[in-house]
């Protein structure tokens, strides 16, 4: 996880996108969303209060 400290590149941030944009592409609610990362079953970045989605993990978790 990254805190407001550490430098996150943007490269990092172009492969993420944010808990509500999955949740309106994918279906699933902000909720689940959010559990699936806190557990780890899903990649993710937390920064802050923020959780930020890899776009390819949620395709592979989704299929």
């Amino acid at each position: 996880m990254f805190s407001f400290n550490q430098a996150v590149s943007p490269q990092v941030l172009n492969n993420h996108i944010s808990v509500q944009v999955a949740a309106s592409n994918s279906g699933y609610s902000l909720q689940y969303l959010r559990r699936l990362l806190r557990n780890n079953k899903i990649e993710g970045i937390k920064i802050g209060q923020l959780w930020l989605v890899d776009k390819g993990a949620l395709d592979i978790y989704i299929e």
